[in-house]
Order: structure tokens, then sequence, then C-alpha cells
């Protein structure tokens, strides 16, 4: 059989266009030989006259020896098959994949150790009693850890930000670097790595600007109550012109929208075409400065909070009183 798969059937399986049944092929003319000869001596064993305990170790060897073999198949096989799936379905189930790849061969391991500790005449619910018993105390010690993990493979499922994108969270504003399964990496702004638990992630608002197009910019300006009408009606039309000459901008609109406590009060709407922080920064940085040389130009001030106090003539407050 062992020269039957690595001599003959190659031969049919290179016409097919997968490589999965050439490695099957050859994970087996791997493991057939040291199998079939656990097979051997296991069917020999009651003509080599051995005494009871020999028999008896004799078997519990032949039966571990063989499951062995059997486990370690079983792992490549599965695991070059999910390997395949995961890499047909894309780069963030393949990057799962490898991440859990310990796990699945852990678990293959242990379902083979349970059946070898079944046959031979192990009772089974000693064994899951000893598993909940410290299943509970590694449970509570794993507790973070599990927690990030999980954090993790929601990151790569959900697909909140991925590598490379710009992203806020809370007080930070960074590009995502790398993707841990205990943490992801983040480059601010200032230059310095972040680095952020998965759960602290996502259990936050996570603005991502990666598929952002354009930049929404929207504020108030305040001018003094001393700002004649014709003023007011020229503000609109110069913070158009000021917005207009400076790149990658739109103006939207600009409106006196109400009489402040201590201003006459505009709220000035204009897009920015680019993604770029920097670039946006420096279109706002342009306006502002544009706007304060126009208002110069033409008088006008910008109002900051002020009270004014009225106070009455001192004789006739006097004679009222």
């Amino acid at each position: 059989m062992s020269f039957l798969l690595r001599n003959v059937f190659p031969k049919l399986t290179r016409k097919t266009p997968g490589d999965f049944d050439d490695f099957v092929l050859r994970t087996l003319s791997e493991s057939i030989l040291p199998f079939g000869i656990v097979v051997v001596l296991l069917l020999i064993q009651s003509d080599l006259g051995l005494s009871n305990d020999v028999q008896r170790a004799y078997d519990v060897v032949l039966r571990i020896f063989g499951t062995v073999v059997i486990v370690r198949f079983a792992n490549r096989l599965g695991i070059r098959f999910l390997q395949g799936v995961a890499q047909r379905s894309g780069d963030d189930l393949q990057q799962l994949f490898i991440s859990l790849q310990p796990l699945i061969k852990a678990l293959i391991w242990m379902i083979g150790a349970l059946v070898l500790f079944q046959s031979l005449g192990v009772k089974l619910a000693a064994i899951w009693a000893l598993l909940s018993a410290g299943g509970i105390g590694i449970g509570l010690a794993l507790k973070d850890p599990a927690q990030e993990l999980f954090a993790y493979l929601m990151i790569l499922l959900d697909k909140p930000f991925m590598v490379g994108q710009f992203i806020n969270v809370g007080s930070t504003w960074a590009t995502v670097e790398r993707i841990g399964v205990r943490s992801t990496h983040l480059r601010s702004l200032r230059g310095e790595i972040v680095v952020m638990n998965n759960s602290a992630l996502t259990n936050s608002t996570i603005l991502n600007f990666a598929d952002m197009n354009t930049r929404r910019m929207i504020y108030s300006l305040g001018v003094t109550y001393s700002t004649t009408v014709d003023q007011m009606k020229a503000i609109p039309i110069m913070v158009e012109k000021v917005i207009n000459a400076v790149d990658n901008t739109n103006f939207s609109r600009c409106h006196f929208t109400e009489f402040g406590d201590s201003s006459l009060n505009f709220e000035l709407v204009y897009y920015i075409d680019n993604r770029d922080f920097t670039t946006a920064l420096n279109a706002q940085q342009a306006i502002n400065l544009g706007i304060m040389e126009a208002f110069a130009q033409q008088g006008i001030e910008f109002a900051f909070p002020s009270q004014t106090l009225y106070l009455e003539d001192e004789t006739r407050s006097g004679k009222e009183s």
C-alpha cells in the first residue's frame, strides 16, 4: 500500500486541478507504514506467549503508538483542509485560522486522548470531573486573555477597522499598524505607538475615516453688536470668497442664525474633498486666517463673551429710592 501511495496513485492525481488530493496521498504514504506495523503487532500479540502483565503493557504501548499516528494524520489532514478553505475565503479568515491553529491541534489531541482512555477501560466520568474542576480554575485564570481573544475575533469578523486605516477612539487619533491577538498597535499623529487592548477597542465608539471621501466642517462665527447691517449682509459673501480661494474646499452655506448674548452669530458650513487629516487642517487654517484678514479689512470685529452694565443717573436713582 505504501508503494502504491508513493509511486502509482500520484500519477493519477496530477491530472486534477487542485493539490489537496496530492497532499492526502503524501500524508497517507507517510502514515500507512507505522500504522500497519501497529496493526500487525496487535494481531500477533496472542501468539507471542506473553504473561498477563507484559501483554497488558504491550497492548497499552501499541494503542498509544497507534493513537499518536492517527492523531498526527488527522491533524495534518484537517489543518491542510481548513487552510485551503481559509485561503479561498480571504485574508481575514486566513489570519483568523492562523491564530486558531494551535487551539485546533490541541482539541484534536484531546479527542484522541479521550478515545484512547476509553479503549483502555478508564472511566471517563472521573476524567470529566477532573477536567471540569480544572476548567473552572483555568477559566478564572484566563478570563482576561480569553476576553481579549474574543475581542480579536470580533475585530477580524466585524471589521470595524483594518491595518492602515485612520481611526479615532476617545482622545486618540491614530493609524492602525498591527492587530494582535491581545492588543492593537496604533500610530498616533505625534508619532508614538499607542497600544490598546482589543476589548477596550470593541467596547468603545470608533470613528473610521477610511471610507470618508469628504469632510464636512461646521462651526459658528460671532461678531459684535456694533456691526452694521451692510456689514452683516456682506459677511456671507466675504466668507464664500475666502473658502473658494482655498484648495480642496467647497463652500456650502453661511447664514446669520441668531442674536447671541454677546454676539451676532453666523453658521458656516463647507466641505474638504480630501480624507488626509493634515490636508484638512491646512485648509481649515487657511480659511480661518482668510476670514480674519477679510474682517480686519472691513472693520468687522469678532465678539467675545462680555456684558454691558447700564447704570441709571445717581440723582434720579436717589429720588426714586
